[in-house]
């Protein structure tokens, strides 16, 4: 299976190069920020190509592949061929029988990248046109590089896009895994606007995978996101591997039922490109990490919530900071000591530093009771989700000025356990062990006081540190050209070693960023070399 020339470190996308592998793949220029493109597909062969051999393979056969579907894969071009810049999946009305011996009455085709490439963590998206009508399924998804050992569903899938067709214009966004599969799966569905349909015209459907964190996208918009925290308890976490693309248009099945008279054949499925981002990780100043941060996106999109009476709020109900909605947090009134808000988390790893704020206010029309509090805090966990470090805002409570919206910042240390105060700082640094942080509202309830809290404008800075960045590697006889992107202002180190595990790195070149892609050229020999980039 070919690799790319970077690794993933600690959860982050690292930059070493062995410059004695082979050819990187050439790659379109493409911009999406805070990523980098490292692989595509833009099917821009010839048409009546056959998708390209060095990218697919094909499941092949009929047998229902576990969900009573229909059809008989084939890898014939009738059923998967390049045309006018798109790779055209078709389904048919025909009977057939494949080398597996089962006869069908459809034929189809189901494209995967198993054996050839395979990602941990990234942006991946496709820009696709849907079929439409009873019993069809496309699907755009992703498999554990490990199903042939681990099995399914302990191999983890991630379905990045699948529509049937009895729902025009909805797709549907799922995860699987051990105890959350099948039916059980954590899932969420995305309408389209205004009527739109996923068969009048193309989408770019999306998911982004990181440390801890799925989040899923249609055209720019985040509807879903999924993190540990989100899962049945006492199941596990699996996406934290390779896994590799399939693309695959089904026909019937237990979901969308079987074809009726209404479903007209041949059906396509049309996919524009499909690209796979690496993250940047580069630190710009300023860049707040948090998603739908001021509750603008759908919602409370991109948050998870708890406890109870967790809502977004727009301007014309409650006063905003910025915007045109904020969320609103009050008591769960059990009579007992109670908590609600909400949280996201952010995959981050040791020793990196950040600063963190939040806007809160009390409504002066319902103004927090006595012994009710209110605040914002960070934590950093483990992989396990277990709390390393504690840090806190001020607490709100009914002796605040009602009425003005406080900029309150993250700068009280507590003991993760314990809870006992330890002290202020302006810099919150994750500890040995961390996976990720999270950030988190918190409505504290010990009884029945009324009144509400309501947050806005929440931040999660990384500061300034020493990150490597993702490097693409192309070949030109013996020289190969590294390629890595930029950020204006940074100083970007090109720097070498001979062993991977071992010895002093030395700077060869310094690059200042200047918010595009830059190139290094180095000359290949017999010993090994390696290189790296990193942002100072």
């Amino acid at each position: 299976m070919k690799q790319f020339p970077w690794f993933p470190v600690g959860g982050w996308l690292g930059a070493i190069a062995a410059l004695f592998l082979g050819d990187a793949p050439r790659l379109t220029a493409q911009t999406v920020p805070d990523w980098v493109l490292v692989w595509a597909d833009e099917f821009n062969l010839p048409d009546g190509s056959a998708p390209e051999a060095g990218k697919w393979t094909y499941d092949l056969g009929a047998g229902g592949w576990g969900n009573g579907e229909l059809e008989s894969y084939t890898s014939r071009t009738n059923n998967a061929v390049i045309a006018g810049g798109c790779l055209v999946l078709t389904a048919r009305k025909e009977n057939y029988t494949g080398s597996d011996g089962i006869a069908a009455g459809y034929t189809s085709a189901r494209l995967k990248t198993q054996g050839k490439w395979a990602w941990t963590y990234g942006r991946l998206e496709a820009r696709m046109q849907l079929p439409q009508g009873q019993g069809m399924w496309p699907a755009f998804w992703l498999l554990g590089a490990d199903i042939t050992s681990a099995g399914w569903p302990a191999c983890g899938e991630v379905d990045i896009m699948e529509s049937i067709g009895r729902e025009p214009g909805m797709v549907h966004g799922t995860a699987h895994g051990p105890g959350y599969s099948g039916a059980n799966g954590r899932s969420a569905p995305y309408t389209l606007p205004a009527g739109a349909t996923v068969a009048g015209g193309f989408h770019l459907y999306a998911v982004e995978w990181e440390t801890n964190a799925l989040r899923w996208y249609v055209d720019g918009q985040l509807y879903f996101s999924l993190s540990p925290a989100g899962l049945p308890a006492g199941t596990p976490w699996v996406f934290t591997g390779p896994q590799f693309v399939l693309l695959n248009l089904a026909v019937g099945g237990a979901w969308p039922g079987n074809p009726d008279a209404t479903t007209s054949f041949p059906q396509q499925m049309l996919v524009d490109y499909l690209r796979v981002y690496a993250r940047t990780n580069v630190p710009v100043a300023g860049t707040n990490l948090l998603v739908n941060a001021g509750f603008e996106t759908n919602g409370l999109a991109g948050w998870t919530t708890y406890g109870s009476y967790v809502y977004a709020e727009p301007t014309t109900s409650y006063p905003v900071h910025g915007g045109a909605t904020t969320c609103k947090v009050y008591g769960q009134f059990t009579g007992a000591d109670n908590y609600s808000g909400l949280y996201q988390d952010t995959p981050a790893r040791a020793g990196t530093n950040f600063t963190a704020a939040a806007w809160l206010l009390t409504p002066a029309e319902d103004l927090i009771a006595a012994g009710n509090s209110a605040w914002v805090e960070v934590s950093f966990r483990d992989a396990a989700t277990n709390s390393l470090a504690l840090y806190r805002t001020a607490v709100v409570t009914n002796t605040t000025p009602p009425g003005g919206w406080l900029e309150l910042a993250v700068t009280n240390r507590f003991h993760p356990v314990t809870f006992a105060p330890l002290g202020a700082t302006n810099t919150l640094t994750a500890p040995p062990g961390t996976a990720f942080v999270r950030t988190q509202t918190v409505f504290h309830q010990p009884l029945y006081g009324a009144g509400s809290v309501l947050f806005d404008d929440l931040s999660l800075v990384q500061a300034r540190s020493f990150v490597p960045i993702p490097v693409a590697v192309t070949r030109h006889g013996a020289q190969l050209q590294l390629t890595f992107p930029t950020v204006g202002g940074y100083a970007y180190l090109v720097r070498y070693r001979a062993r991977i595990e071992a010895g002093a790195w030395q700077t060869v070149a310094t690059v200042t960023g200047d918010g595009t892609p830059h190139s290094y050229s180095v000359t290949t020999g017999s010993a090994p070399q390696f290189y790296e980039v990193v942002v100072q």
